[in-house]
């Protein structure tokens, strides 16, 4: 965490309270969280607005980033810097997204929804953008705007937030794709997969059901319907 000047973390009440004693240890900002876009609003809000930029990211994605590809993390504040320059006008919100190799290792249960998601996003951006990772760069000019007109509680903020940039100027909305956002959820199975026999039968076992079938098509659909709310408070004027 040294690394950072603030860390936030958005704990839920089912968080282990040694794991909060254990951040806070480190130097972590541990505050109430909830459902995922209560605790990212949460996380946001409580870093304060005294920074140049901020580094969003769900927990578990940001730890198996940071053990699997932590040269790619070090060097995200370079791309992001890259990425505006020589522009006209620099992206005060930036899709952490995932290459397409790190978007394969997810099941099935997760790519196809999430591409629903993706195009829905990129249909009205007009450039293709992975907005379903779960991570995000953000300036001095987006916080504000995604503070007072976020309110989804779920991670249909995966679409609301970058929708808020949306509305308010189009070329303000930008992507990269990185590696380390690669599917991370085997990280803290090891015993269950082993159990099952893999982790092809595990995942079969635990993703590949009408639950979560179901489960990941209604974050889809929510998250579509969030950014069609969005764009229509602000009569879809967009581009």
């Amino acid at each position: 965490m040294r690394a950072y000047l603030l860390v936030v973390v958005a704990a839920t009440a089912t968080t282990d309270p040694a794991v909060i004693a254990t951040l806070a240890a480190l130097g972590a900002r541990v505050v109430p969280g909830g459902q995922p876009g209560e605790g990212r609003r949460a996380a946001l809000a409580a870093a304060g607005p005294d920074h140049a930029a901020w580094f969003s990211c769900d927990f578990d994605r940001w730890l198996h980033w940071a053990r699997f590809w932590p040269e790619e993390l070090t060097a995200l504040p370079i791309r992001v810097t890259r990425l505006g320059r020589g522009k006209r006008l620099s992206p005060w919100y930036i899709c952490l997204g995932r290459t397409a190799r790190a978007f394969r290792t997810h099941p099935a249960a997760q790519r196809f929804p999430e591409t629903a998601t993706n195009r829905a996003l990129t249909a009205i951006a007009g450039r293709p953008l992975d907005a379903a990772a779960g991570a995000a760069w953000l300036t001095p000019e987006a916080v504000p705007l995604i503070l007072t007109g976020s309110r989804e509680p779920t991670a249909a903020t995966d679409l609301e937030w970058p929708a808020l940039i949306l509305r308010h100027d189009p070329a303000r909305l930008r992507g990269l794709r990185c590696e380390g956002l690669e599917w991370e959820t085997p990280d803290v199975h090891a015993e269950a997969i082993a159990a099952a026999g893999g982790l092809v039968a595990w995942t079969r076992a635990v993703f590949d059901t009408p639950h979560m079938w179901s489960s990941r098509l209604r974050l889809a659909a929510a998250s579509g319907a969030a950014l069609a709310r969005v764009l229509d408070e602000g009569d879809g004027m967009v581009g």
